[in-house]
């Protein structure tokens, strides 16, 4: 009984990490009711056409809802089309803005392209969900990953400084084009980030969500014995903050849990240069029993896994009440190259 709004479902040319089908029935599997997939597809989700194609991959059986983000790019006329495909189709519920480079090519890492984008967005009247990968460029440094040493993702590659620097630039420009939406922090992964949303009072609405792994994981993991299939975007962070953004999720701080799904194949993950990505899809039957057994109770349960995100979209998912299918489950999972969260899951 839970919706998860940030999802990598794949298909098409990248089957073979993943597809649309097969996430449904993996939702279905951990008792989700609906899903909406990222549009950072190999060929990406930024055109009405090209989102109702995504849309057609799903099955009509699968009993869990299926919904999509369009992407936004540098390029004005496009974003102005965007949001016109917003309005004319109720299943493109958001868009996503990469801030800069992640999985895929719609990385917008200029400036003033990053301010022309939301001036548009503005100038449009567009009031919905921008879900942003908020990373600075000036801050990353892809180059200095080290395979042996790879919690380097993190502590030279991707700083925590690149996120809180993007989120105060994000907001400067919001403010200043007068942004009528909603910035969704996604994958949020650092607690400055938090709380500069907590406490925030100016006239941009913000949100943000966490993910499992973020919650859940730090990068020692990234150094162990698997750490490849540990390494995400943002990347996973030291003890102290992943201690800290779990705190902010108990305590009411991070509204929303969201999986960030992205699954890779075995054979990418043990590259030189592994891809970014988690199949987190799957942890969201023992992340629920994690959080009630650290105290949280039913009901912010169901704020977080469900109420808040459907209320920050503004749609309405009647919750199914089904639960996970732990048998379904374990079969589904199966396909992924790994499981990052066996340490939470009992009898494994």
């Amino acid at each position: 009984m839970a919706v998860d709004f940030h999802w990598h479902a794949r298909d098409e040319e990248q089957s073979v990490q993943d597809t649309v089908a097969h996430s449904l029935a993996v939702a279905g599997a951990c008792g989700l009711d609906a899903i909406a997939a990222m549009p950072n597809t190999k060929r990406p989700l930024t055109t009405l056409e090209r989102c109702r194609e995504y849309l057609s991959l799903a099955p009509n059986d699968s009993g869990v809802g299926f919904f999509v983000h369009i992407g936004v790019t540098a390029d004005v006329e496009q974003v102005k089309r965007a949001v016109d495909a917003t309005r004319k189709d109720s299943r493109i519920i958001g868009m996503k803005m990469y801030w800069d480079h992640s999985t895929g090519n719609l990385g917008i890492t200029r400036e003033d392209d990053q301010f022309r984008v939301m001036e548009t967005l503005a100038k449009e009247g567009y009031k919905g969900v921008l879900v942003c990968h908020l990373e600075n460029p000036q801050f990353n440094n892809d180059a200095l990953y080290n395979p042996k040493e790879p919690s380097s993702w993190n502590r030279k590659c991707r700083p925590e400084i690149s996120e809180i620097s993007s989120l105060m630039l994000a907001e400067r420009f919001a403010s200043a084009v007068g942004f009528l939406g909603t910035i969704h922090v996604a994958h949020v992964s650092t607690r400055e980030a938090v709380d500069m949303i907590w406490a925030y009072t100016g006239a941009v609405r913000l949100s943000c969500g966490v993910t499992p792994h973020h919650a859940f994981l730090d990068d020692s993991y990234l150094d162990g014995p698997n750490g490849a299939h540990h390494k995400c975007n943002p990347p996973l962070r030291v003890k102290e903050t992943q201690e800290g953004l779990l705190e902010r999720l108990l305590d009411g701080r991070i509204p929303i849990i969201e999986s960030d799904h992205a699954p890779h194949t075995e054979e990418a993950k043990r590259g030189d240069r592994p891809p970014s990505g988690i199949a987190s899809g799957t942890a969201w039957p023992f992340v629920r029993d994690e959080l009630r057994r650290r105290g949280m109770v039913e009901e912010r349960l169901f704020e977080v896994t469900h109420m808040n995100a459907c209320n920050l979209y503004g749609i309405d998912v009647w919750p199914s009440g089904r639960g996970p299918d732990y048998e379904k489950l374990r079969v589904l999972e199966g396909d992924y190259a790994f499981d990052a969260f066996r340490h939470l899951k009992p009898n494994v």
